[in-house]
């Protein structure tokens, strides 16, 4: 009896119409031979592309100069422009502070820090010492055989003699063609701007001097004072 109920039920399965039925709504579409490549054609398609570095603050600087200050359009020949009267300007502010360093160099290095110094000793006129410690000074560079050295406390001996006589107004800020500008006669002028030159080829420029040398500059120091102090 079973066996007959398995074999009726075999076959009924055999013969039984399956429950999908085809659509034919839905058609089945079969990709273009160039799909591919219309889409590798299409930049919108190509995560290949590198981005962009964002601007550097050097280019960020220029684009600021140019919208904030001057107020004018970005574009490639105002941005290289910029570029380069920014590079001369610091090319010229960079000479600047070089010069101002080497003409001040002694107020910056090589200056002796001792527990016995006082401002009277130093070579350099800061608008407080007074004739005698550049005398004192001057002797003992003398006598040491320090010519260069002479020579600048020669130089600052005439700086302290113009400033207590009004013919300068000494400031820490001012440099020596400040004060060539401010002496009224035009001989004292002139002769002062000879003695500055000299000072600064010995004192800044390493012109050697020995003793011969250093007696014909002293007469120039001699020389101008005599006038000054009349």
């Amino acid at each position: 009896m079973f066996a007959c109920v398995g074999n009726v039920t075999w076959a009924e399965e055999e013969h039984r119409e399956p429950s999908f039925v085809s659509d034919s709504s839905y058609i089945l579409r079969v990709p273009e031979t160039d799909f591919l490549e219309k889409y590798k054609k299409d930049s919108a398609f190509d995560y290949t592309t590198s981005i962009e570095d964002s601007p550097s603050l050097w280019d960020w600087i220029k684009r600021w100069i140019l919208e904030r200050l001057f107020r004018l359009q970005v574009s490639e020949g105002t941005m290289q422009t910029v570029d380069i009267i920014l590079k001369i300007v610091l090319f010229f502010f960079a000479v600047g502070i070089v010069y101002l360093f080497v003409r001040n160099r002694n107020k910056f290095l090589f200056r002796r820090r001792e527990t016995d110094f006082f401002p009277e000793d130093s070579v350099e006129y800061t608008g407080e010492q007074e004739a005698d410690s550049f005398v004192r000074l001057l002797a003992k560079a003398e006598r040491e055989g320090d010519y260069v050295s002479a020579i600048r406390v020669s130089y600052s001996a005439l700086l302290q003699m113009l400033d207590k006589k009004e013919v300068i107004h000494w400031e820490v800020s001012k440099t020596n063609q400040h004060y060539i500008g401010e002496i009224k006669n035009e001989a004292w002028s002139r002769h002062f701007e000879e003695i500055s030159h000299i000072f600064d080829c010995v004192c800044y420029g390493e012109f050697p001097v020995d003793e011969t040398v250093y007696r014909n500059i002293k007469r120039y120091f001699i020389e101008f004072r005599k006038e000054v102090e009349g």
